[in-house]
């Protein structure tokens, strides 16, 4: 998978490519080589859940082009946490 880190970012791109089950498997793998970047201070499963819904958005076709990459923050508003929250729990449930 390619990305770019920075301090308080790690962009996945083309990450609608990438299935739900992969997840973990690759934010694990990208923590191990960026241990330092401050997105780790989220859980694992708010990553994913933010993950899941640029997937849902992209394979819905909703703003394609912002939904083919996506930009994991930290720190995040709290309306931003919870509309991934809640969001996010229902696009883990209907994407591949």
């Amino acid at each position: 998978m390619d990305y770019k880190v920075s301090p308080n970012n790690i962009q996945l791109k083309s990450s609608f490519e990438i299935s739900k089950e992969d997840f973990e498997r690759e934010l694990t793998a990208i923590r191990a080589r960026h241990p330092d970047s401050l997105v780790w201070n989220r859980s694992m499963d708010s990553l994913k859940r933010e993950w899941a819904v640029h997937n849902a958005f992209h394979a819905l076709g909703l703003v394609r082009r912002q939904s083919a990459d996506t930009d994991l923050n930290w720190p995040q508003p709290w309306y931003v946490r919870l509309g991934y929250a809640l969001v996010g729990r229902i696009a883990l449930r209907v994407i591949k």
